[in-house]
């Protein structure tokens, strides 16, 4: 299949005849926040009476899919109307090749829109953002000079002060009373996925009143709007690019990282382009890779066959959505692909690499003092509800949640004889979904490299995807009789089928299903792909020839690979590792030195490099609390102090 291009999606340019005939349509996207922390969304506390305001008097979704758990593939999703994972662009900040004409902007500039972007793009590709908007800065605008008199403008605005960076801050000192702005910490309900203490209800509260600035953001461009005397034909749609800020949201496979709030207003002279009533909170599901094809409907476009996103406005709002599909790819430097369905009430995923649990290091994330925090209180054996121990100690390939009983997915119902029918039907929807959309997100980083896309690449070489995909299905179902032909797989020369092998081995050894490591396994703690062969370290661990495995970690001379962390989380494994071996780890650790650079807003692969120290938390030799040292407590001081300012604007500069 070739790339697209304009021309191939049937597009020609459109003229405009008179004074304007299309909607101008602005987007407001904000960061990092669950719909639940939103007062038109039942928060009792938290008030944002400007968004709630747009709610009242046009669409308040309630069933919103960001689709990835991150900005880069939550935004590749919106920015072309498919899931991340068809183009490959599901790994968390990797720009690599995608095909051309495939970004939803350039349809619109064809039929006379002004695009702008204000600023974030966060795509995933190489290809330069210029190329299909109008404006792309930090000083774009629907505002600019440059958009001719009556010409419709499509234009997005992103704030960062709801970013999870402003409470990356370590520790509490200094920070502000959350309480005067009426968010007191100790009278905030929490939600039950996370313990009850102190620094996780603080940064809910700091997260809080991010949100509630969100909502004095969203009337500057309200209150501008009507000065400009463009309130009247400009629809607004405001929005979250993704989950939450607490943990075990952003980033992870949970809906408090992919419900989001989302509030669409068309002025009354739009109000015909939806088929949804109007000041009603609307139950329809509707998902990000729908955002691409609605934008279109609503322009009078039809989209182009390829977006596999469904318009919920517009001329061409034709079929409504049943299924949510949510993807996952990696949590930081940490490979963890997972695949999530829900109809609504049942909520099905599959964690394809399944003894990577939860609580993985994302450095970026654990700067927040409830990270750290949350790990102190697991590892002091202080947790007192079950759903505490969860992100330390989950490692089912399959998860099955009934959504009606269980928002916030604590009671895991996969292996419940009772539930088999509902875990079988959504099992065979999500596999089949992958293979309607040929996921590409079971490839390594490596083989997503190129010039070529990958995309483009597995159509030009006829690509088997039937391999990988059953390959890594196996990894919830695989037994001993199935170690011939895994170890059989580890000399071929793909290297995907290769690490999908090595994977099953490893959760096969894992289980206690292989006493003795294949030559071939063994050999693969050397292979030039660095995923390749920590795979094949933890498994080689699992077996009797864990020696083996631990004199080629000693032989390393680079840094700790991220397959310790890994196994540091497996408590009987500890009591494994070879004293030399820990001692290494002990003196890299000290080794480790954290500066008083600022804190980068730009997100979650900007932390500082604490692996060996995450190690030592891991293993009781190091309190959580002190993962990062002493020489960031300034900063941390600096960050509780600060409230961001509310930004950008709609002015041109």
């Amino acid at each position: 299949m070739k790339s697209f291009t304009l021309l191939s999606a049937g597009l020609l340019p459109f003229v405009l005849t008179t004074a304007q005939q299309r909607p101008n349509i602005l987007w407001l996207t904000f960061e990092d926040t669950s719909d639940y922390t939103l007062s038109c969304y039942g928060h009792p506390m938290n008030k944002t009476p400007n968004i709630d305001g747009l709610a009242a008097k046009g669409l308040q979704f309630m069933n919103a899919y960001s689709v990835g758990p991150q900005s880069s593939p939550s935004r590749s999703s919106i920015i072309t109307g498919c899931y991340a994972t068809t183009y490959a662009m599901d790994w968390h900040r990797a720009r690599i090749a995608t095909p051309d004409g495939i970004f939803f902007p350039q349809f619109l500039r064809q039929a006379g829109y002004y695009c702008t972007n204000n600023a974030k793009t966060d795509y995933n590709s190489k290809i330069e953002p210029n190329t299909f908007w109008d404006e792309n800065s930090n000083k774009a605008s629907y505002n600019s000079p440059k958009r001719k008199p009556d010409q419709p403008f499509f234009s997005v605005f992103n704030c960062g002060i709801s970013h999870m960076s402003i409470i990356t801050s370590y520790h509490l000192d200094g920070r502000r009373d959350f309480a005067k702005e009426g968010l007191d910490p100790a009278k905030l309900p929490l939600p039950p996925h996370v313990p009850d203490i102190k620094e996780i209800r603080s940064d809910y509260a700091f997260h809080l009143e991010g949100v509630s600035d969100v909502d004095k953001w969203v009337k500057i461009f309200l209150d501008d709007l009507k000065e400009q005397g463009l309130d009247d034909n400009t629809i607004i749609f405001v929005f979250s690019d993704h989950g939450g800020c607490l943990p075990r949201g952003k980033g992870f496979c949970y809906e408090t990282s992919y419900r989001v709030p989302m509030v669409v207003y068309l002025p009354p002279k739009w109000q015909h382009l939806s088929k949804m009533p109007i000041g009603k909170k609307c139950e329809r599901m509707v998902a990000f890779v729908d955002l691409a094809p609605t934008l279109l409907s609503l322009a009078g476009i039809e989209p182009p066959a390829y977006m596999q996103g469904m318009a919920f406005l517009g001329k061409y709002d034709k079929q409504e959505r049943k299924l949510q599909y949510g993807l996952t790819g990696n949590q930081a430097s940490h490979y963890t692909p997972m695949r999530t369905v829900s109809d609504g009430r049942w909520k099905y995923v599959r964690r394809f690499i399944p003894y990577k649990t939860d609580d993985l290091l994302n450095s970026f994330q654990w700067q927040m003092p409830s990270n750290l925090f949350w790990d102190k209180t697991y590892y002091e054996g202080k947790c007192v509800t079950p759903a505490c121990a969860l992100p330390f100690e989950r490692n089912e390939a399959e998860l099955l949640f009934d959504l009606s009983k269980d928002y916030f997915e604590i009671n895991n119902l996969a292996n419940d004889p009772a539930y088999a029918k509902e875990l079988e039907r959504l099992r065979g929807l999500l596999a089949q979904h992958m293979r309607n959309t040929k996921d590409l997100g079971l490839f390594l980083r490596n083989t997503r490299a190129g010039e070529i896309s990958l995309y483009d690449r597995v159509r030009r070489d006829n690509y088997d995807l039937e391999t990988i995909y059953k390959l890594a299905e196996m990894t919830a179902t695989a037994t001993a009789k199935d170690v011939p032909m895994l170890t059989k797989l580890l000399s071929s020369k793909d290297p995907d089928i290769c690490f999908w092998a090595v994977v099953n081995l490893g959760q096969l050894a894992r289980h206690g299903k292989l006493d003795n490591a294949p030559a071939e396994l063994i050999k693969l703690m050397d292979d030039r792909d660095s995923q390749i062969s920590n795979e094949a370290i933890y498994a080689v661990c699992y077996t009797s020839s864990r020696k083996t495995a631990f004199d080629n970690l000693l032989n390393r001379k680079s840094a700790t690979p991220t397959v310790v962390e890994v196994l540091s989380s497996d408590k009987k494994m500890n009591a494994l590792i070879p004293k030399e071996y820990k001692d290494m780890i002990r003196a890299r650790a000290k080794a480790e030195i954290n500066d008083n650079s600022e804190i980068s807003a730009s997100g979650d692969e900007g932390g500082r490099n604490v692996s060996n120290r995450k190690i030592l938390v891991n293993w009781g030799e190091l309190p959580a609390e002190a993962l990062y040292g002493p020489g960031v407590y300034e900063t941390g001081v600096k960050v509780n102090k600060t409230r961001r300012a509310i930004s950008p604007t709609p002015a041109v500069n």
